[in-house]
């Protein structure tokens, strides 16, 4: 019976994961369908943006195991050549890589064979020391494979890579929200009226409802106490969410948006943050004591935490307080296209003693908005996604009337250099190096 020796599979193996690679480059892998007399394949270099072959040539020797490569270590190992494959490699001009290589833990390594042995010495030898880290064989030897193949005469130009960027916007978008809307007309003027109302009748209610034209707009069922209590229930209408929130008429658009914010501050009071009036802005509270609170979320690559509230001593006197520091946000729900988005503003709310306002805010707001670049604005409007989409209790249901998910994002097709970024954000030098003071700086 005819025989495939696992030898074979193994090579076969080999081939096939640098073939995956140089496709992966953009480059075209050529296998050498007979007389394999030392040469696996060749690598065409093709310009991977506009798909222009170059006719310049590399030929590839492979050689695969599943064993340990000889006298192996975390960072490095030999290959021993035979002589008659250095001979062959070493006659004509082509340039000849022998790529080493363990399919099945996915790891290739490469050498350019004619730059290697360029000496008698090294040729005596026959033996080639590979470095883990700096001969790596996968997409990022590339430039390095062209840079091979290609005379330095040979006046080849190649179109820049096509690249994409990630641009995280400050939308976080709606995800859910209650289905239906309830309208009834009402006898109450004033909002404050209806409270004392629920108040005498020692009911608690959120802030889920509008009061406007005679009339109360409402997430909750105004058929159902207490609000059957305060409404005609002969004029109760219901309707759908969507219609609502898709709706082109100014008026319904800006009582919708109107019932949404009520259901914000419903939501982050849920959450435990309070809304400042006077600012417009949610922000979290003072902890006990005055202790430092942080809020732990993931980031783009790992989880960081980062300081929301936080009392600062007088520079000049470390045992008198200055001020309080919280970390807060400003927000405003859009609609574009059919999907509605709550915009945040990241920003701060301070305080004298943690709940009294700060007669100096103005000057600290200033002065930490000029330190803080990019990063730290991106690094806040994360904070604020993650936590306010997470659920307010994880033994408790969510929060019926309002619920976000992501941030949205946008890919373009170029790539913002971070150099050219920062420059546009130079602060003053000084300014810049005390960090650690600036918020103390107008003590």
């Amino acid at each position: 019976m005819k025989k495939v020796t696992s030898q074979s599979i193994i090579g076969q193996q080999g081939v096939n994961h640098i073939e995956r690679i140089v496709q992966k480059m953009g480059y075209v892998w050529r296998p050498t369908p007979i007389f394999d007399v030392g040469i696996d394949g060749e690598i065409e270099i093709r310009d991977p943006t506009t798909g222009e072959m170059t006719n310049a040539i590399i030929k590839v020797q492979s050689k695969a195991t599943t064993r340990q490569f000889q006298a192996e270590t975390n960072h490095s190992f030999e290959y021993l050549c035979e002589q008659k494959d250095l001979d062959y490699w070493l006659q004509g001009n082509v340039p000849i890589i022998l790529v080493v290589c363990r399919p099945e833990t996915n790891e290739a390594y490469w050498v350019s064979v004619r730059d290697y042995f360029s000496t008698p010495a090294t040729q005596k030898t026959r033996k080639i020391l590979f470095d883990k880290q700096r001969d790596r064989f996968d997409t990022s030897c590339a430039a390095g494979l062209k840079k091979l193949a290609l005379p330095k005469d040979s006046g080849i130009y190649f179109t820049p890579l096509q690249k994409t960027e990630t641009l995280y916007t400050n939308l976080l978008k709606v995800t859910s929200l209650a289905r239906k809307i309830y309208v009834a007309s009402t006898n109450y003027r004033r909002r404050g009226s209806v409270w004392d109302k629920f108040s005498s009748m020692e009911v608690k209610v959120g802030p889920e409802w509008i009061l406007t034209d005679k009339q109360i707009v409402s997430f909750h069922n105004l058929k159902e106490p207490p609000f059957s209590e305060i409404c005609d229930l002969g004029t109760c209408e219901s309707f759908d969410t969507q219609e609502w929130a898709n709706s082109k008429d100014e008026d319904i658009k800006r009582q919708f948006v109107q019932l949404l914010n009520k259901c914000l501050v419903g939501k982050t009071r849920l959450l435990g943050l309070e809304f400042n009036k006077a600012h417009q802005h949610y922000f979290f509270p003072a902890t006990k004591e005055l202790k430092t609170q942080e809020v732990s979320y993931y980031g783009s690559k790992k989880r960081v935490s980062r300081e929301v509230f936080k009392q600062y001593s007088k520079k000049g006197d470390p045992s008198q307080r200055a001020y309080c520091r919280h970390s807060a946000f400003e927000g405003q729900f859009l609609r574009l296209g059919d999907e509605w988005y709550l915009e945040i503003t990241p920003t701060y709310h301070f305080t004298s003693d943690g709940y009294r306002k700060d007669k100096f805010r103005e000057e600290r707001l200033q002065g930490i908005k000029r330190l803080d670049r990019n990063p730290a604005v991106l690094g806040q409007l994360r904070m604020w996604a993650v936590y306010l989409s997470r659920p307010q209790d994880l033994l408790s249901l969510n929060y019926p009337f309002l619920r976000f998910g992501q941030l949205a994002t946008v890919d373009i097709n170029a790539s913002l250099l971070d150099d050219v970024w920062y420059k546009s954000e130079e602060k003053d030098k000084s300014v810049e190096e005390n960090t650690e003071n600036q918020l103390r700086l107008f003590d």
